[in-house]
């Protein structure tokens, strides 16, 4: 479940780098949290509701009601995006496929690009809270990891903290 989880997440990373809709690139980013939270569900099941609730949940429902939420990206990625996407995917079969932490690191990485592209206004919190995900891949292949560590990597502050700041610059 986990490594279905992990590939999914780094598919739909893939797909936020060649949307062109800022209310398709928040779907995205839900569906990519609900991939991680189903992943970290096996290893503590309630910091994983709690992740499904924020970063699936109520992130993104105030990142889709916000003023310009169907405003179009600036183009320029997709070009990019693809290659990009192939290249991870190259890397993680290449490395012998690395399970869950190669995925997690590759959806934190493209994440962090998606928070520099800075096409939208959104984008950076969207970009973060992809990241985020990410980290809670690689965050379900330790097992031995403490609740404090799991809910730290399960709430989503900084990416909601972005946002805010946007919100407020606007």
């Amino acid at each position: 479940m986990t490594g279905t989880a992990g590939a999914l997440a780094l598919l739909l990373s893939v797909g936020l780098l060649c949307v062109r809709r800022i209310d398709t690139a928040v779907l995205l980013c839900a569906l990519q949290s609900l991939c991680a939270a189903a992943a970290m569900s096996g290893t503590v099941a309630l910091v994983a509701a709690v992740s499904l609730l924020l970063c699936a949940i109520a992130l993104p429902i105030a990142l889709w009601r916000s003023d310009l939420a169907s405003d179009a990206i600036a183009p320029g990625y997709g070009l990019v995006a693809w290659p990009m996407g192939l290249g991870v995917a190259a890397a993680i079969i290449w490395a012998g496929g690395g399970g869950v932490i190669a995925s997690g690191v590759a959806v934190t990485l493209l994440g962090l690009v998606l928070a520099a592209s800075r096409a939208h206004w959104l984008m950076p919190a969207l970009g973060l809270l992809s990241s985020q995900n990410g980290l809670v891949l690689v965050a379900t292949a330790n097992t031995r990891l403490s609740l404090a560590a799991a809910v730290a990597v399960a709430v989503p502050l900084v990416p909601a903290l972005v946002f805010a700041d946007a919100r407020l610059r606007r």
